[in-house]
Formats: C-alpha cells, sequence, structure tokens
C-alpha cells in the first residue's frame, strides 16, 4: 500500500491561489484525495498549517479565521496545527507608526518536526509537501534519507527551484490540476481561506475606525487571549 500523508503551508497556499487563480476557495479533501490520486496512493491524512490572529486585537479577523478552522476541523482526515504571529510596528521618518505588519512563527518548525517524525515511525512511505518555501530544503532531504519519498507540490508561479529540484518528484497545482477542488461555481456561494491582513492599524477611537481596522490596544490585553511584549524594536507577540 501506497499510503500519503499532505503537508500544507496555509499561508504560502493561500498567497499562491491569490498570485495564480485570483481565488482562494479550496476543498482541502478533495485536493488531498487528487494529490494522492496523482501518485497512485492512498490519502493517510492531510495536515494543515496556519497562524491564529488574536481576538482582542483582531475580532473580525479571528471570526472568519475560526468558522474556516472549525470547517477543518470538522472535515474527515484533516489535521490543523497552528502557530501564532508576531506583529512588527512600522517605522516612519517620524519614528513608530501605529500600523503594523504580521509574521508566522512556529509553521515552519511544526512542518519539518511532522516530515521527520513521520519518516522516524514509518507512518507512511509518501509524503506531499504543499509549499513554496526553500526554508524546507534540509527537512527535505532528512526524510528522504529516513527512507520517505517526498514529493513537492506547488504553484506554475512562485516557489523556489531548489525545493522543487529536492523532491523525489514535482507536483504542479495549475488551474486544470486544482479546478475540481474549487468550492465556488460561478459565484455561488463559498468558504475562502481568511487571508491576514498584511497591514494593521491601531486607532484610539474603535467607533469611528474603518471596517478593516484594527481596534485600540488595551492594557488589559494581556488577560485576555494576547501577551504583549515590547522591546526597543516594538516587536508585539501574540502567543
Amino acid at each position: 500500500m501506497n499510503r500519503i500523508v499532505i503537508l500544507i503551508d496555509g499561508n504560502n497556499f493561500y498567497k499562491g491561489c491569490q498570485l495564480n487563480f485570483n481565488r482562494t476557495d479550496v476543498d482541502f479533501k478533495k485536493l488531498g484525495s487528487k494529490l494522492c490520486e496523482s501518485l497512485n496512493g492512498t490519502l493517510l491524512r492531510v495536515y494543515y498549517y496556519n497562524a491564529h490572529v488574536s481576538k482582542s486585537l483582531d475580532p473580525l479577523g479571528y471570526q472568519r479565521q475560526q468558522k474556516f478552522f472549525d470547517n477543518l476541523r470538522s472535515t474527515p482526515y484533516i489535521t490543523l496545527r497552528l502557530g501564532h504571529l508576531v506583529y512588527h510596528r512600522l517605522r516612519s521618518e517620524q519614528g513608530f507608526s501605529q500600523q503594523f505588519f504580521p509574521t508566522e512563527k512556529g509553521i515552519d518548525v511544526q512542518i519539518a518536526v511532522d516530515m521527520i517524525r513521520l519518516g522516524l515511525l514509518k507512518a507512511c512511505e509518501g509524503i506531499v509537501l504543499v509549499s513554496g518555501d526553500s526554508d524546507y530544503v534540509h527537512a527535505v532531504r532528512f526524510a528522504k534519507d529516513l527512507g520517505c519519498n517526498v514529493y513537492i507540490a506547488s504553484f506554475p508561479l512562485g516557489g523556489s527551484n531548489e525545493l522543487r529540484n529536492e523532491g523525489d518528484g514535482h507536483i504542479v497545482i495549475d488551474y486544470n490540476f486544482i479546478q475540481d477542488c474549487l468550492i465556488r461555481a460561478n459565484g455561488a456561494a463559498k468558504l475562502e481561506i481568511p487571508s491576514r491582513r498584511d497591514t494593521i492599524a491601531v486607532e484610539s477611537e474603535p467607533p469611528l475606525a474603518p471596517p478593516n481596522v484594527i481596534p485600540s490596544i488595551q492594557e488589559d490585553i494581556a488577560a485576555n487571549d494576547a501577551t504583549i511584549v515590547d522591546n526597543q524594536d516594538e516587536i508585539i507577540s501574540l502567543d
């Protein structure tokens, strides 16, 4: 039996869908099954990796993301793995602004650890890494040394050639490949991958803030779901 495990780098996948198809409504169970079929394998499990946003800092983004995560959790053979975001304050000529941009923490480590764990446990015969990030090259090499066949699935535009070449095979996720896995048809109702805002703003007057602006940061945020750590680089870390 050729058992296959799919590892999906969620943020990388979202950006790839935007860049290549200008849409993000994907049925991940169908995608996992199709990737396995292309390798004449049987789907064992799909692991989907992403970073959660703060309920206190971004309630609208949190609500949309939780709906998406709940949908994944209720889907058979899909396991959700979560990291966290670090929000960095933007600098300007006048000093630090009230604009922040988020970066992921912990996702690449989780993917690399799971890849190696699957190899050590001999839990499957093949791993499909859905990502274009060259940071995974060494983990792919290690998993191959452990006896796993590792395949790279990525989009026509974007992605690392080094990573593609490191895999035992490469699956191109173009429109012809993914169209059967799309949820929406001609504008029908959809459940799309929620995006993280590339930049967020912190305002002092929440009622006057536009819909895409995050409310003000209060001193008691640490008592809720976010731990605020300020240093000389003005980095806000969210657990």
